[in-house]
């Protein structure tokens, strides 16, 4: 029988977390900078992590028996990352400082700082979990039917409309001074927000609670790990990041909210390679290959080629932002053509090197290129009119960020490069 080779050790694996963490702390920087608001800045971030992931998952003999090796883990970390930036949540920073603002910055109430904290926890756990149950989908334990497919998702739905119809019933559990009527007065400005906020947050809380309760009632032990990690690993940093926005009376004179959104991406990036140590060790098992349809799926480029169009798109709005000038729609179709360039160099690839039925390999080369795309956009969208202490902090922390994480990146491929010369030596000798 052909035993599988385990060769990564514990520290190999502590390098992969690193990266991902450090590498997680850029990307988030990035998410809310110019141009990457909401959906469009959590896209750029689950996509480089996707990419991280499915390279560190190439790596090494073993790399066909990885439970969560799988190229479906790219759409599906993107998509989960992305899909918790349809949330917002900078009502709630106030609540940190014990502020409560009806008509911000008028009418200012005192509000116990725990509510605020609460709040960002929610928002961690559902953007973090819902991506888990993305990532957990691409390895279950025991194959899914048709009908196992539609009690999943009829799952996730049942708890978002349970989650929806609760806090609609129970607002007053979520929101401060609810039963004076405040949040009936269209003038409050600031707590139509919290309203809309909580509205929209408890749907994703609840089809993460829906998701999680099928894999319990499943028995999947794996894919609830899985799930409860990511969670958990966003929640934390979410929450317990939340402190840095009660420093802006400092005199150090930085952006406190990057320090927060730089603790979330180390957080979620640590997640992500602590998620990987776990649970995606080399198996007994040769994992199955990619069926017809999905190879064809991904040798298409979609996977690749959708995730650039907001990260382009991101950039050319954040530098035009920035500068003050306004986006045209030249400007635009420009931008959308040069998207399609994954697309059509993969399909020109493929069909100069027909494969055939050969397992799908996205290689080195390509996923180096799309992190540098993310790099540079990162980068275009950082750089300012005028430079000071705030901004100049920013740049030396991206800098030390990419330089260490390449720095651990060269250490990983090393120690792999010499294993694998190691071993061809031993078959050459047969020894």
């Amino acid at each position: 029988m052909n035993q599988p080779q385990r060769l990564w050790t514990n520290a190999d694996y502590v390098l992969v977390m690193a990266i991902t963490g450090l590498m997680g702390a850029f990307y988030w920087a990035i998410r809310g900078t110019s141009g990457y608001g909401g959906e469009t800045g959590a896209a750029l971030a689950g996509f480089g992590w996707a990419l991280l992931w499915y390279a560190f998952s190439r790596m090494g003999r073993d790399a066909e028996r990885r439970p969560y090796a799988s190229p479906w883990l790219i759409p599906a970390i993107t998509f989960g990352i992305a899909f918790g930036g349809l949330t917002g949540y900078g009502v709630y920073i106030s609540w940190l400082n014990g502020k409560y603002c009806l008509n911000h910055p008028e009418l200012e109430r005192a509000v116990p700082a725990w509510t605020g904290y609460a709040m960002l926890f929610l928002c961690g756990l559902h953007w973090g979990g819902n991506a888990g149950c993305c990532m957990a989908w691409c390895a279950p334990r025991r194959p899914l039917r048709l009908q196992d497919w539609a009690t999943r998702i009829a799952c996730g739905i049942a708890g978002a409309v349970a989650a929806a119809i609760f806090v609609r019933v129970f607002p007053q559990l979520f929101l401060p001074f609810y039963s004076e009527g405040v949040y009936n007065v269209p003038e409050y400005k600031t707590c139509q927000r919290a309203l809309e906020s909580i509205q929209t947050i408890a749907p994703n809380v609840g089809v993460l609670l829906g998701f999680l309760a099928y894999e319990i009632a499943r028995r999947d032990r794996r894919a609830v790990a899985m799930i409860l990690t990511l969670a958990l690993g966003f929640a934390i940093p979410f929450s317990v990041g939340g402190y840095w926005q009660t420093m802006d009376d400092s005199p150090i004179q930085i952006d406190w909210w990057k320090n927060w959104e730089m603790t979330i991406g180390l957080g979620g990036g640590l997640a992500f390679g602590l998620a990987f140590w776990m649970f995606n060790r080399p198996t007994d098992a040769v994992q199955p290959a990619l069926g017809s349809w999905s190879r064809a799926f991904f040798r298409s480029g979609i996977p690749l080629w959708f995730p650039c169009i907001p990260v382009l798109q991101g950039c050319y709005d954040g530098w035009h932002e920035i500068y003050g000038i306004a986006p045209t729609m030249p400007g635009y179709s420009i931008l959308f053509g040069a998207s399609f360039l994954p697309l059509l160099a993969t399909c020109a690839w493929y069909l100069r090197h027909p494969q055939g039925d050969a397992p799908y390999r996205l290689s080195y080369r390509a996923i180096a290129a799309f992190q540098l795309l993310i790099v540079a956009a990162g980068i275009i969208v950082s750089i300012p009119k005028t430079w000071h202490f705030g901004n100049t902090f920013l740049a030396a922390a991206y800098t030390i960020y990419i330089g260490t994480s390449l720095c651990f990146l060269a250490i990983l491929v090393r120690r792999n490069n010499k294993v694998h010369e190691f071993h061809t030596a031993r078959i050459r000798t047969g020894r």
